[in-house]
């Protein structure tokens, strides 16, 4: 009797272990998948704070780049205005190209009344066809000026050429008025001479 009751006893202890062992299994199981998602959350719990990170550097990144576009704008509007010279002071030389005798005199005087008192009187290097106003260099409003009185287009005010286009031109000549017929009418029309300080009688 004693035989059979140990080998119950033994029968019993073996068929459990089994059991035991299945829900050991589970409960580490269920325990290793609970870290695992502990930790799976954490790291995009830091993903999502060096996302915040970024767009508040981004942010100040583009309110520097606003405040340097004025500055640009505001350089390109100055610009300074021509400066024109006083007609008494601007040394012209008036040529005669047309080959009218006392053209280039008769023109002196009447750019005396209108203030050009400094003028020079001479004949032309080659003769024209229509009245041409040249200038040298920081004179050109004066030029423009003087091409106004005697109703000219713009392209008939140029740079002085390298070359004199007048009979003994000064290099001081600030501008050279080379006439041809076309003043004609306009310094017969012009109203009364006044004085001037042509040097000479040519034309």
């Amino acid at each position: 009797m004693s035989d059979t009751r140990h080998a119950q006893r033994r029968g019993s202890t073996g068929g459990s272990d089994p059991a035991a062992r299945g829900l050991i299994l589970v409960v580490v199981a269920v325990v290793l998948g609970a870290i695992l998602l502990a930790a799976g959350g954490t790291v995009g719990f830091d993903a999502d704070d060096t996302a915040v990170d970024i767009g508040d550097n981004g942010g100040d990144g583009s309110g520097t780049a606003e405040e340097s576009v004025p500055t640009d704008e505001t350089t390109e509007t100055t610009e300074a205005p021509p400066v024109t010279v006083a007609p008494a002071e601007v040394s012209v030389v008036v040529a005669n190209g047309a080959g009218i005798a006392g053209l280039a005199g008769s023109t002196a005087e009447f750019l005396a009344t209108q203030g050009y008192s400094n003028t020079t009187a001479t004949d032309a290097v080659s003769s024209v066809s229509s009245t041409v106003v040249y200038f040298a260099e920081g004179f050109q409003p004066n030029a423009e000026a003087i091409a106004t009185l005697f109703a000219l287009p713009p392209e008939q005010v140029q740079a002085l050429p390298a070359e004199p286009v007048a009979n003994d031109q000064p290099p001081e000549a600030a501008v050279v008025l080379v006439v041809g017929a076309d003043a004609e009418a306009v310094v017969n029309g012009g109203g009364s001479a006044g004085t001037t300080t042509a040097t000479s009688e040519p034309g």
